[in-house]
């Protein structure tokens, strides 16, 4: 919500977990299992008529990251991998997608620069912003 989403959405088996990400700006929360015959991201593409701006992947497996990256918006949508891959499995991207605009990125500890952004996260949490 900081950075200006009209919508957030959580994706966990765990339903409990909604209500933990509401805290954090979860607007809509979606439980693999209730999808029936349909794929995360094909749900995702539904309820945002076309993709995501921005996924993240926060688990570490491959499956995921592919699953993330078919959410994001066609042309330029954004995946950030924040989970770690420990199996030593490759992805499988189409690199058409990534041709057309798509990226893929890595980061570690949400890209912060501890010595300028740790201050400023501290008075956001201490005035509740």
């Amino acid at each position: 919500r900081l950075r200006g989403a009209s919508k957030i959405i959580g994706v966990d088996l765990n339903q409990e977990k909604f209500e933990i990400g509401k805290k954090f700006g979860v607007s809509e929360f979606i439980n693999p299992t209730t999808c029936g015959e349909k794929k995360v991201s094909e749900v995702i593409k539904e309820i945002t008529d076309g993709g995501v701006d921005y996924s993240f992947e926060c688990i570490g497996l491959a499956s995921l990251m592919e699953e993330a990256f078919n959410c994001s918006r066609v042309n330029w949508g954004k995946t950030v991998i924040l989970g770690v891959e420990m199996h030593n499995t490759p992805l499988a991207i189409n690199t058409y997608f990534l041709l057309r605009g798509r990226t893929v990125t890595g980061c570690f500890f949400g890209g912060l620069k501890a010595k300028s952004d740790i201050p400023i996260l501290a008075q956001k949490y201490l005035h509740k912003v």
